[in-house]
């Protein structure tokens, strides 16, 4: 399995982009969210809509899923295809009245999600099958009144897990059974309210959980710390790595 993020930054990042990883398995592609970056640097990476096989949901914030808008305009009246889309049950309802109709609604006509996307509800506690993968999510921890989903995909042997965005302490679920695990992590100041781990709370997980942690979800500022050798040092120090962008992982 070979997993590259076309972006790896938080809800403002600029330098990074927002966060979404491209999963490819036996000639197969899953994206793992769709914020408003994504599908431009999908097409720097060679990936258009015809390429995705199907997009995962994680929850309904802008730089997770505003990108679907041009995914489901290109595929439709471009490409003449519908990508899967895979969200969690709760989300689907919510996905297209509170945000997706609100531009992709077609005036003469009435119309719904499945217009655009083959939608693939997906249960806590439940397998999915999608192509190669089979496919799991959990609850996590973001910010109150509003869902969201760490995903579990796994494909001949080898099993990756995304927390998405989570407060520090994720379910033992996400380490069980995986090669590694992509964990959102800040490294602004931290402040008790935040709604994102933080670094120094990744610290406080096991070496053996830290071993397989690969970071994303951080801020601009990031890529000045990176020129810092003492601050690289703290990092790798602590068994994890940092995720960069555009570079192939494979497990």
């Amino acid at each position: 399995m070979q997993i590259t993020w076309n972006g790896t930054g938080s809800a403002w990042s600029t330098y990074y982009g927002n966060s979404s990883a491209l999963l490819e398995e036996s000639g197969h592609r899953l994206v793992m969210d769709c914020g408003y970056t994504v599908p431009g640097r999908l097409r720097q990476m060679g990936i258009g809509v015809q390429n995705i096989d199907a997009i995962f949901v994680s929850h309904l914030h802008g730089d997770h899923i505003y990108g679907l808008e041009e995914i489901g305009f290109r595929a439709k009246f471009s490409e003449g295809c519908r990508v899967n889309l895979i969200v969690p049950e709760p989300l689907v309802q919510g996905l297209w009245q509170n945000t997706l109709s609100g531009t992709m609604r077609e005036p003469e006509h009435r119309c719904n999600l499945r217009d655009y996307f083959d939608v693939h509800p997906i249960r806590e506690g439940e397998v999915l099958q999608q192509g190669p993968w089979s496919l799991q999510i959990h609850t996590v921890d973001h910010v109150p009144h509003a869902k969201c989903y760490g995903l579990k995909a796994t494909a001949n042997g080898k099993s990756v897990a995304f927390t998405a965005d989570t407060k520090a302490g994720v379910a033992p679920f996400f380490y069980e059974g995986t090669q590694c695990v992509f964990h959102d992590c800040s490294f602004l100041p931290y402040f008790k309210e935040t709604v994102h781990t933080h670094f120094q709370e990744l610290l406080d997980y096991t070496p053996e959980q830290r071993a397989k942690t690969w970071l994303v979800h951080y801020d601009d500022e990031t890529h000045q710390r990176l020129a810092s050798v003492e601050w690289r040092t703290i990092v790798e120090e602590s068994g994890m790595r940092i995720t960069e962008s555009f570079i192939p992982i494979i497990i």
